[in-house]
C-alpha cells in the first residue's frame, strides 16, 4: 500500500511538472523575445522617419526628368546629399543604431562570421585588392573611389529588412546603413567585423 502511495505521489510530482514545466520555459523566453522586437521597432520607427525626412527634402528638389547624362545625375544625387546633411546636421552615430539596437546586430553579425557559413561570408566582404583603411562618419558621403563590398547574403537574411532608399553596406570593418539614391552614412556600427 505505502509504495502504490509513493508512486500515485510522483505520477503527480511528474504530471504537475509537465503542467507547469512549459510555462516556465516559455516566460523565460518570452522577455528575451519581447526585449529583441522592441529594439527591433525602435530601429524600424527610426528608418522610417529617416524616409519620410528623405522623400520630403527630395520633394523639395526640382525633379530629374530621365536623362542617361551620368553628369546631371550626379548633380541631382550631391544636391540630395547636401540638403539631407544640412537638415541632419545635428546627427550622430548612433541615432539609428541606438546603442541596444547596435547590441542586437553585433550578435547577429558575430553568429553569422563565427558560425558554420561564416567562411564564406568573410570571403564575400573581402575585396580582391587591399583598399586604404577609411573612417566613415555620419552625414558623409561614401567616396567613389573605395569598392563597395556587397554584404553576405546569409547576414541579410538575419537582419531587419530595409526599405529600398536604404542599404547595409560593409566597409572595413565598420556596418554602415546608406541611403541608396545620395549615397550618404545615415548611421554605422563601428568595428563590428572582427
Amino acid at each position: 500500500m505505502k509504495r502504490q502511495i509513493r508512486v500515485t505521489r510522483l505520477l503527480l510530482w511528474f504530471s504537475l511538472f509537465a503542467f507547469v514545466g512549459p510555462g516556465f520555459t516559455y516566460q523565460a523566453r518570452t522577455p528575451q523575445v519581447n526585449e529583441e522586437a522592441r529594439d527591433f521597432k525602435v530601429f524600424t520607427d527610426r528608418v522610417q522617419k529617416y524616409i519620410k525626412m528623405q522623400k520630403d527634402l527630395k520633394a523639395s528638389l526640382p525633379a530629374l526628368s530621365p536623362t542617361k547624362d551620368e553628369a546631371r545625375i550626379i548633380e541631382h544625387q550631391h544636391a540630395l546629399a547636401r540638403i539631407i546633411a544640412d537638415a541632419r546636421r545635428d546627427a550622430r552615430q548612433g541615432d539609428i543604431f541606438t546603442p541596444e539596437v547596435a547590441k542586437r546586430f553585433r550578435k547577429i553579425i558575430d553568429r553569422t562570421f563565427l558560425g558554420p557559413e561564416g567562411r564564406l561570408a568573410r570571403k564575400t566582404i573581402q575585396p580582391d585588392s587591399p583598399s586604404k583603411i577609411l573612417v566613415l562618419h555620419v552625414n558623409d558621403v561614401c567616396p567613389e573611389e573605395i569598392l563597395l563590398i556587397t554584404t553576405p547574403p546569409t547576414l541579410l537574411l538575419r537582419l531587419p529588412k530595409l526599405p529600398q532608399e536604404l542599404v547595409y553596406r560593409i566597409v572595413g570593418h565598420d556596418l554602415t546603413l546608406q541611403d541608396t539614391e545620395a549615397r550618404l552614412i545615415v548611421d554605422l556600427i563601428p568595428n563590428v567585423i572582427r
